[in-house]
């Protein structure tokens, strides 16, 4: 009897460990691409997190094709996936997703770039772009004063809404500066160039740049970190980055090696462990029951300038 009993109890408890195992929240991430340093850091820090968690983790790579990117969350769905963790190639292309993903009932939570007021989604998760270009627009008054500022705008891709977010904040942020300190603005948006964020994109379009507006030019603003990298690359190049004060957003690694070197003015801290690790949090939240959240959750707002980037530069950081 006794044996029997304790057989049965031994059941009992593998099947409950076997059900356990079933119950494992599944995650879907669908990155928009693997193409930049960023990128790759939101994958690699989404699997380190998931880990943590105990959740299990289905990444894709998009290439920056939104149609692949549909693809790709269609099959994710089809292995069963509880949640999905979307960075859209294309906002459009985006709130389609999210639309397929509530018929699957499938909650979604967006990673960095912006989609629709109107897409089914838990929240979206992302850098606070505007108080953070605000504060480096500000900052790049205090380099200039009332100089006027002749100033090429790296930008991402086309449609964008973060990349969108982020230079006109910048501008923003400088042209109340100047009105603050100046009671008046001495901007010049002298060209724009797309990047395709990363470095490659950001060196061919500041040559591009450097060759059509010659010596007009003594401000840069990229959307993108990696995108910069490029740019100065392109100045120096051309002999021209001594004339030339370069900003950027995200944070990098590297980036924030330029700026300890003087090749990059000042940055913002779009950190893809900080963003990963709240994207999570926010699930694990929603499967505990919670189901009241805001439009929109940012990570803290961090300006990096030479004054403090040796306190923020992390050399173990994967970004």
């Amino acid at each position: 009897m006794k044996k029997t009993l304790l057989s049965l109890l031994l059941i009992a408890a593998t099947a409950s460990v076997a059900a356990h195992a079933d119950d494992k929240i599944k995650v879907g991430f669908a990155n928009r691409t693997l193409n930049g340093a960023f990128f790759n850091g939101l994958t690699e820090y989404m699997k380190i997190h998931a880990q943590e968690r105990g959740y299990t983790l289905v990444t894709t790579d998009a290439r920056g094709d939104l149609n692949k990117q549909i693809s790709d969350v269609e099959d994710m769905i089809s292995q069963g996936i509880n949640y999905l963790v979307l960075n859209p190639q294309d906002p459009e292309a985006g709130l389609r997703i999210t639309q397929i993903a509530k018929r699957a009932n499938i909650p979604t939570v967006i990673l960095d770039s912006d989609i629709s007021l109107e897409a089914p989604v838990i929240t979206r998760v992302q850098a606070n772009n505007a108080k953070n270009n605000i504060a480096i627009g500000e900052f790049a008054v205090e380099q200039f004063g009332n100089k006027p500022m002749n100033c090429v705008l790296i930008s991402g891709n086309q449609g964008n809404l973060v990349g969108e977010a982020r230079r006109s904040n910048f501008i923003r942020g400088v042209m109340e500066a100047q009105l603050r300190k100046y009671n008046q603005t001495n901007l010049t948006i002298v060209s724009q160039g797309w990047g395709n964020w990363d470095q490659q994109g950001g060196l061919k379009a500041m040559e591009d740049i450097v060759v059509a507006q010659g010596n007009k030019i003594n401000c840069v603003y990229s959307e993108m970190d990696d995108m910069a990298l490029g740019a100065i690359l392109s100045l120096k190049g051309a002999n021209k980055l001594q004339d030339v004060k370069v900003y950027a957003h995200d944070g990098y690694k590297k980036g924030l090696e330029a700026i300890e070197r003087g090749d990059l003015q000042a940055t913002a801290a779009n950190n893809p462990d900080t963003l990963t690790a709240t994207v999570l949090d926010i699930i694990g939240k929603y499967q505990a029951g919670s189901k009241e959240f805001p439009d929109y959750v940012y990570t803290p707002t961090v300006l990096v300038t030479k004054d403090n980037v040796k306190k923020v530069y992390d050399p173990k950081s994967l970004f």
